[in-house]
């Protein structure tokens, strides 16, 4: 019985520790913290155009639960410590419960967006590229999940000379309990302070990051006072700024620069042969306040007496900008500026960018002044180079030498910054080089080619013989030379050639090729093979080539004639009264602005966005095309490969009209051009969610009539801490989210990426319809007619802004099945008006009859036209009729008498755009509750994306 009872509970024992285990383990979450940086294998040196092999270098960095309770605390074993510029990653993986809430924290938030793995794991990850120093510092993760909440807290720190965000190099303060002073650097790796004068530095040491040490009483009186901060990675020191009125200063007068909030401590000090004698250090000829100053007195060993006084200020503010004067009873007095900033600054005190060397040693130089201290690197060819700098006495002005470019030609890009600024320049260098020389032999023709910088000119001489060196006597007949071409910045391409006489039998001759560096040469001889007797067969022969060439020309002009770019987007010229007598204007006799003219190097290319029969749109990366330094998303536009000359006369044509239209927000703006030495390209404004038929469509299940349903919609979706934490205010923000306020466009925007609430109301269709008149009132007022008006043809950006674009070359009409055959062209027939349809005549009011058709695809939700009905015979006789669609699912009657007014018969009879955009923006004011007509409205709110009013 006994044994019976002892085993019972043994059994009892070990089930109950086995769930209670298995309890515990289900609540502790597998969260790991791993650091990836990313190293060069091997290194691009300016010589090869090959970039070294990149490899990711994975850590794991040991997350343990440091605390638990209603919020579990991960920190990471390790410290994340890594070198400035350098680009690293912080990725957690967590095996937890659906996560609810996710965001990172380091001085301001920032959403992240986890993902799931293989394994079913949640990955989240904070990127930083080339880490600068004012990102040292604690980053925390914030996880929300269904069962707990977890914290993951990363100490990242950046190997520097300096790292603190408001002292880039040691400083002087006033010592807190004598009247004494004190250095003071923040760096890391840990630093050591030398202090003292230069020829008697004293070195201390800390293992805290804050160094700081108090100079001995002797020292506050030296001549010569410096506090140099230094670590692995450099040096930098500090001078105690002082007005030694034995020593006489040049104008102008010494300065100091400081910022609101640094601490301020100046000295005045004088020698005499004895201490009957007095100094006083007052500010705007104003003596200072007894608690802002401290003096003394020490004798020297030649009993010559030394007095200073110090002025502080624990913190400076703007007040204390102004003179500050030392004067003694016995010297004449002395006076320095002290400046206190608002912000720092970097000025660049160059003005020379372009450098042509040869084979001599040359460096770039920068000169600049900036406050605080900067931090540099030199940037070419998609590689950094660290940046030396050498500082004046003040440390004010600074100089930085590059000379690692291996006389590679190229653009090299200088960059510095500081907490408050940014700046760049860019250098270009071009290497002289000596051409190199090849020679080919065609049919009684002699080709040379030369590569060389600068161009090369060509010399051709007759030799003896093919081994002679005496080739001596001058060719000056038959020889064409062309004009030199550019390849590359340091590459000009020359050539010339040589017709053979047709009495000669042999020919022996030498081509060279010199320019200011050098001069290079090649030789060729040969025979010049007699003429064939049978003449007839090769003349059938060239007769049946002939033929053949015709044929192909024959075929290739009707292929080019059916399918000839032209863009949809025309200008005209007005020549009668009526509303169709003008012709089309003819940019390609119009000269190029070359203001709009972008370097192509400056263009990272990415993916193709569109792709048509002439050519295609790809996304790329624009350095500097908005400012120098700035990385900007472009649209670029270009013909395919095989283009011939007619279709690049026509995108020449299109690039001169778009400089003549001009900018507008709703239409796609041109930012540049690439015309010179390669293929044309033309650079257009990136709208991020692309074209609006397929916004439409994919926001169909995300429509709701009004924001109130949208707010209803919110309540019942969130749970209900994510309700308490942003319910503060809740009315507010809705109220100015309702107002579409500046303020709330960002809010706005940042619920769509972090919540996913990015819905369409009623009153996103009308406001896309608004922009879209907006935009062809602009057109209608510089004399354009677009032909191909469409949602297709709108794209969507940031903030619910619509552009109006043409895809022209890069719509693939042949697989479009909006576009039809009819004539020997494939027409949009379901947008075009009748006129259009049947008479071939495109004008602004046949944009109008578009317009009516996208305002139905708009209150569709991106509905093709016309639904069930086919493009036969039947359609056009329903359009000759005056058939009109149905009022679609999402318009009011309003908007569908708009529509039905664009889709009249009689083009006269039809609005015009600013007609259109003055309906449109009434009804907008009357979807937020107010009438248009409202005598004296009391809320005036911007539209997003438009540039007028609408009152409330």
């Amino acid at each position: 019985m006994f044994i019976f009872v002892f085993y019972f509970c043994f059994t009892v024992l070990v089930v109950t520790a086995l769930t209670f285990t298995s309890a515990m383990n289900q609540n502790i979450a597998e969260i790991t913290c791993v650091f990836i940086s990313q190293k060069n294998e091997g290194s691009r040196t300016p010589e090869t155009s090959v970039s070294p092999k990149i490899s990711n270098i994975l850590e794991d960095l040991g997350c343990y639960l440091n605390s638990q309770g209603t919020e579990n605390i991960y920190e990471p074993t390790k410290n994340v410590e890594v070198n400035v510029f350098e680009d690293v990653e912080l990725r957690v993986i967590m095996n937890i419960s659906e996560i609810i809430s996710c965001l990172w924290f380091f001085k301001e938030k920032r959403a992240c967006k986890p993902s799931l793995d293989s394994e079913n794991r949640y990955v989240t990850s904070l990127a930083f590229s080339q880490i600068r120093e004012t990102q040292a510092g604690k980053h925390t993760l914030s996880v929300i999940s269904e069962n707990s909440n977890y914290t993951i807290i990363f100490t990242v720190l950046v190997r520097s000379k300096y790292i603190s965000e408001e002292r880039r190099k040691p400083y002087f303060r006033k010592s807190e309990k004598l009247d004494a002073i004190q250095c003071i650097s923040e760096s890391y790796p840990q630093p050591s302070l030398e202090v003292g004068k230069c020829s008697n530095k004293q070195q201390i040491s800390s293992n805290k990051k804050k160094v700081q040490h108090g100079l001995h009483e002797d020292e506050l009186f030296q001549t010569y006072i410096w506090c140099c901060a230094v670590n692995e990675l450099g040096r930098e020191c500090t001078s105690l700024f002082t007005i030694d009125l034995n020593e006489r200063h040049a104008a102008p007068l010494p300065e100091l620069l400081l910022k609101v909030g640094e601490p301020l401590l100046i000295r005045c000090r004088a020698v005499y042969p004895n201490y009957r004698f007095r100094i006083k250090l007052s500010f705007e000829n104003k003596e200072l306040q007894q608690d802002r100053r401290f003096e003394g007195l020490e004798y020297q060993a030649d009993h010559s007496a030394v007095r200073i006084q110090y002025a502080f200020a624990s913190a400076a503010g703007r007040n204390d900008s102004g003179h500050y004067t030392c004067s003694s009873t016995v010297h004449p007095s002395q006076t320095a500026l002290i400046t206190v900033l608002e912000k720092g600054f970097i000025n660049v005190t160059d003005s020379r960018e372009d450098f042509e060397i040869g084979e001599e040693k040359f460096c770039f130089e920068v000169n600049l002044t900036a406050y605080p201290t900067i931090r540099c690197m030199w940037l070419f060819s998609q590689k950094t180079f660290p940046c030396e700098q050498s500082c004046s006495v003040d440390g004010l002005s600074i100089s930085s030498k590059f000379c690692n470019h291996q006389h590679q030609p190229g653009v090299y890009v200088f960059y510095a910054e500081n907490d408050d600024t940014v700046m760049t320049k860019k250098f270009t260098l071009y290497v002289r080089r000596k051409p190199k020389v090849t020679m080919q032999l065609t049919f009684k023709q002699i080709s040379c080619i030369s590569d060389s910088y600068p161009a090369s000119s060509w010399i051709w001489r007759n030799c003896p013989e093919l081994n002679s060196s005496n080739c001596t006597e001058e060719i000056t007949e038959g020889i064409q030379n062309f004009l030199p071409e550019r390849r590359s910045l340091g590459s000009w391409i020359s050539s010339s050639t040589l017709d053979i006489k047709e009495t000669a039998t042999t020919f022996s001759v030498e081509c060279c090729a010199n320019n200011s560096v050098g001069s290079a040469c090649e030789k060729i001889a040969g025979a010049v093979s007699s003429p064939p007797d049978n003449a007839a067969f090769y003349a059938s022969a060239g007769f049946f080539l002939l033929f053949i060439a015709f044929l192909f020309l024959l075929i290739f002009h009707k292929y080019k004639k059916q399918f000839r770019y032209e863009s949809q987007l025309q200008m005209i010229q007005m020549i009668g009264s009526s509303d169709n007598e003008y012709i089309y204007i003819n940019f390609s006799e119009v000269e190029y602005d070359l203001k709009w003219e972008f370097p192509r190097e400056n263009l990272e290319f990415g993916q193709v966005l569109g792709s048509g029969a002439f050519g295609k749109v790809v996304n790329a990366t624009a350095y500097g095309i908005s400012k120098a330094g700035d990385s900007v998303q472009v649209a670029v536009k270009m013909l395919k490969e095989k283009s011939d000359t007619s279709e690049k006369e026509a995108l020449m044509s299109e690039l001169k009209m778009m400089t003549h239209i001009g900018s507008h927000e709703n239409i796609v703006n041109l930012l540049g051009a690439c015309t010179v030495s390669g293929p044309i390209y033309l650079i257009f404004e990136y709208c991020c969610y692309g074209d609006l038929l397929n916004y439409l469509r994919s926001k169909r299940e995300k429509f709701h009539w009004t924001l109130t349903d949208i707010f209803k919609h919110i309540q019942q979706h969130l749970n209900i801490n994510r309700i308490k934490q942003r319910a503060r205010k809740p009315m507010e923000n809705l109220y100015s989210w309702l107002f579409f306020t500046d303020e709330t466009k960002q809010a706005n925007r940042q619920m769509d990426e972090e919540e996913g609430f990015n819905v369409l109301t009623f009153e996103d269709l009308l406001c896309f319809s608004y922009q879209v008149a907006k935009g062809m009132e602009f057109l209608e007022s510089k004399l354009c007619i677009h032909r191909d008006l469409a949602a297709r043809n709108i794209l969507v950006t940031r903030g619910k802004v619509v552009k109006i674009c043409d895809f022209g070359l890069a719509r693939d009409v042949m697989n479009d099945s909006n576009y039809i055959v009819r004539g020997n062209a494939r027409l949009p027939v379901k947008w075009m008006a009748p006129e259009s349809l049947f008479e071939r005549t495109y004008t602004m009011k046949s944009d109008v009859w578009s317009y009516g058709i996208l305002l139905w695809e708009i209150f569709s939700l991106g509905v093709n036209p016309y639904p069930g009905i086919q493009v036969d015979t039947n359609f056009y006789k329903l359009i000759q009729s005056g058939f009109k669609m149905d009022r679609p699912y999402y318009a009011t009657k309003d908007v569908y008498y708009i529509m039905q007014s664009c889709w009249a018969l009689d083009s006269r009879k039809r609005p015009s755009f600013s007609w259109l955009v003055s309906s449109l923006a009434c009804q907008l004011a009357e979807a937020e509750g107010a009438c248009c007509s409202d005598a004296s409205p009391t809320v005036r709110l911007k539209v997003p994306g438009v540039d007028s009013f609408r009152s409330l």
